[in-house]
């Protein structure tokens, strides 16, 4: 018989899964050797040990309630997180009653399995199932309003159409090129970002602020930082916040300062990535570092208090025009490269947005990928 109960619990520590016995009392009197190494816990330091104690302490309350369970009906599955050798750990606990012969209760076993990845898959897959929401939506509203316009302004030409009119259904069609554009990019964004690689801030911003601006805003860029990332998705994430400041900003709020302006300067001695003059310009959308990242802020009227909140959601915009897509965009964008996004008022009111790397990397005081490198 002994034989048979050693080789019983070799073969239990040959498990990945944390197994147990508990008495009666809820007291640990057996276990295979995984949870001894998870919780770096010697055999004398597990003995007797309850069953709460190796949960954080928001957690305890539902295992305690699974013991209760087990011992009032006999079976129980419950999760809860620990702090172990591996960090933070979701297990999913089963509890299964041991009674005699005689129907006396012993006490309970178990297996304890770490669901931690399993669950996190499960949460990526509903945000991407919220998305797919998301995109429903927008088809179903945002597209059909200019359709609508393009079908009544066409249903009214007879013979060679007035110049306003052609003008109204270009319109109508470049909305709907646009809202295609944004809804391909957050299907997209949200995928594994495979091309990464050290890019300069700089370089990325002015390059898209290239394809948003107009005559009428200026860039001051005012980082030299370099991250790794995925150039297209970055240059992406900035064009979405540019556009969302040149078309929701105004002139009447523009900065007043005595201060002067600095700027990168290229060869030319003009701002680089905008020829325009600052201070005539109707609007002034700053790139700087941050602490843990970066920033843009623009000198505009900010962001209404009723969008402050829900900014990032699908279909919240400050316009009637706008998608509300574009800094859902940018979450997205942000999130796909492990970075975190929030939405704050700029010194002089403005609209301003920051972007955390700071989980990209273990050394927070040096964001640059160079220096975790030791170059």
């Amino acid at each position: 018989m002994g034989a048979d109960s050693s080789l019983v619990n070799d073969a239990l520590d040959t498990l990945e899964d944390v197994f147990y016995v508990y008495d009666e009392g809820g007291k640990l009197i057996h276990w295979n050797a995984v949870l001894g190494e998870l919780f770096d816990l010697t055999e004398a330091e597990l003995s007797g040990m309850a069953a709460t104690d190796f949960f954080v302490a928001a957690d305890r309350p539902q295992v305690e309630a699974a013991i209760e369970e087990v011992m009032s009906t006999g079976r129980t599955v419950v999760e809860a997180r620990a702090e172990t050798t591996r960090g933070t750990v979701l297990f999913e606990l089963t509890g299964e009653l041991l009674v005699d012969e005689d129907g006396d209760v012993l006490g309970f076993c178990g297996v304890g399995r770490d669901v931690t990845t399993v669950r996190e898959r499960e949460w990526q897959l509903e945000r991407q199932n919220e998305r797919l929401g998301e995109f429903a939506n927008v088809v179903a509203h945002d597209l059909r309003n200019p359709l609508q316009v393009a079908r009544l302004q066409l249903e009214t030409v007879d013979g060679a159409p007035e110049p306003g009119t052609i003008a109204r259904v270009t319109h109508a069609l470049d909305r709907i090129e646009g809202i295609v554009d944004d809804v391909l990019t957050l299907a997209r964004g949200g995928q594994t970002v495979l091309e990464r690689r050290p890019v300069e801030l700089a370089t990325v911003a002015r390059t898209a602020w290239d394809t948003v601006r107009t005559a009428d805003e200026t860039l001051v860029v005012r980082t030299e930082r370099t991250v790794e990332a995925d150039e297209g998705r970055l240059q992406r994430l900035f064009e979405n916040v540019f556009r969302n400041a040149v078309e929701h900003g105004s002139t009447g709020n523009r900065r007043e300062s005595d201060d002067p302006v600095e700027h990168e300067r290229g060869d030319s001695g003009q701002p680089n990535g905008d020829d325009s003059d600052p201070e005539a310009a109707s609007l002034r959308v700053t790139v700087e570092d941050t602490e843990t990242g970066f920033a843009v802020e623009d000198d505009g009227l900010g962001f209404p208090a009723d969008v402050v909140g829900g900014a990032f959601e699908a279909g919240v915009s400050g316009s009637p025009s706008g998608t509300g897509l574009g800094l859902n965009i940018v979450r997205t964008l942000a999130e796909a490269h492990g970075w975190t996004v929030r939405v704050a008022e700029a010194a002089d009111g403005g609209a301003r947005l920051e972007v955390n790397l700071e989980s990209l990397y273990t050394d927070t005081a040096s964001l640059d990928p160079a220096d975790e490198r030791g170059e």
